[in-house]
């Protein structure tokens, strides 16, 4: 009897009508599948349009009547802002599929609380980790969180600020996260909050520059979980060209996005050069050229520049949380004030003997400007209103100071400011 119940069973799930049954929800989930990625596939071709028409805008030469010939969907946002004689106009893109959350409303809530993700401390290490069980089958059929955002601004008819930024695949909740991140400058500065950071990679390539002042943020861990690129009116077209070249197929293929080297693999690359060549450059003879001074000039309004003339130095042993070492220790009058403000005093200031690596992971070096107890009358170069990595105090040659005197300073323009332009383009 058993025998013939087993018998039935196997028979009733391997029969016919069960093998049509089973090919038919086999050709369910992959119709569905193909649904969802064509979906996201039409949508990063619409993203696609809109970089592509980003990438043809010049800040400061494109006009606003160029701008909506170039640029596909395009709407204004806002009413008109009105500073002085000025008009300022806003316009934007949002495209998105809309799955913004943890839950998919159409999968019975019973599911997400029989297998919830595993939440930990941010960052995040595993993308995978974090998903709820509906959540990763929808991810292997195809479902991507997709999220483009562009903003244009125009001023007195003329493009004056572009940008644009990604999220991953994958919705965490908010604060949201970015994966790329890309807009234009005429300079860095900051009305409120901290003092602008300027990295020694900054220093290296203040017209198309990486990191903090981009806006960039990420609640999943590693090096290449976020990218984010400024760049200026100043910066090499081809190296701007590569913000835009961007491959979203990663939003629709079977793998998902892995890391920005797969979307950007052109701006990660640029990243990587510039890192090297910063790290060259503090090792070299040569370590603050003046080109470096010049270029502080131009693209930080907030700079102040004061020339120091040295009055004493010595050497004073100094004791951090029980490390005892020696450091020099000057004090300098003032001469003049250059850029800015001064913003002494000048008495007990302390040789840095390290400096943050610019190569990951965080780590310091020597400090490459070395003045070994300077003598008076020696005269320095004292750069302040950022927080510099390096070049903080630098002699103040002949040609070091004709190129901080001569340089000319890029406009003071609000939308510059990156004590709020941060996050969405």
């Amino acid at each position: 009897m058993k025998f013939s119940w087993a018998l039935a069973l196997c028979r009733c799930i391997s029969g016919r009508r069960a093998r049509r049954l089973y090919f038919a929800s086999l050709l369910l989930l992959v119709a569905f599948s193909g649904c969802l990625r064509v979906r996201s596939f039409l949508l990063t071709r619409r993203i696609q349009a809109v970089l592509s028409g980003l990438a043809q805008v010049r800040v400061d030469q494109t006009t606003e009547e160029q701008l909506l010939k170039t640029v596909p969907y395009l709407v204004r946002s806002g009413r008109d802002k009105h500073e002085g004689t000025s008009v300022e106009r806003f316009y934007s893109v949002q495209i998105s599929n809309g799955d913004r959350g943890l839950e998919m409303p159409w999968v019975p809530r019973f599911l997400y609380e029989i297998w919830p993700p595993a939440f930990g401390d941010f960052p995040v290490q595993d993308k995978w980790a974090v998903l709820s069980l509906p959540l990763k089958a929808a991810y292997v059929l195809g479902w991507r969180h997709l999220s483009f955002a562009a903003g244009v601004m125009v001023l007195d008819g003329i493009v004056s600020r572009t940008g644009y930024d990604i999220e991953p695949d994958v919705f965490l909740g908010w604060p949201a996260s970015y994966l790329v991140v890309a807009r234009s400058a005429h300079g860095i500065w900051a009305n409120r909050r901290l003092p602008v950071p300027v990295q020694s990679t900054d220093d290296q390539s203040p017209e198309y520059r990486f990191g903090p002042v981009a806006g960039e943020f990420s609640l999943f861990a590693g090096a290449d979980s976020k990218i984010g690129v400024v760049y200026t009116p100043d910066a090499p077209r081809e190296l701007v060209s590569h913000a835009f070249q961007v491959d979203l197929s990663c939003f629709w293929n079977i793998r998902g996005c892995a890391s920005v080297r797969q979307v950007v693999p052109l701006l990660w690359a640029d990243r990587q050069a510039i890192v090297a060549a910063t790290a060259a450059r503090l090792a070299s003879p040569n370590p603050c050229p003046d080109s470096l001074l010049a270029a502080r000039v131009r693209y930080l309004p907030d700079l102040n520049v004061a020339l120091l003339e040295t009055v004493r130095s010595r050497s004073e042993e100094v004791n951090y949380e029980g490390d005892r070492h020696r450091e020099t220790v000057t004090d300098y009058r003032q001469k003049e004030v250059i850029r800015g403000l001064a913003d002494g005093p000048w008495t007990g200031i302390h040789y840095r003997p390290a400096i943050p690596s610019p190569s990951p992971p965080p780590m310091e070096i020597a400090n490459p400007i070395q003045p070994a107890e300077p003598k008076p009358g020696d005269r320095f170069l004292y750069f302040s209103g950022a927080h510099f990595d390096s070049c903080r105090i630098v002699p103040a040659t002949p040609s070091a100071e004709s190129a901080v005197r001569t340089a000319v300073p890029a406009p003071r323009r609000r939308e510059d400011d990156v004590s709020w332009m941060r996050g969405r383009a």
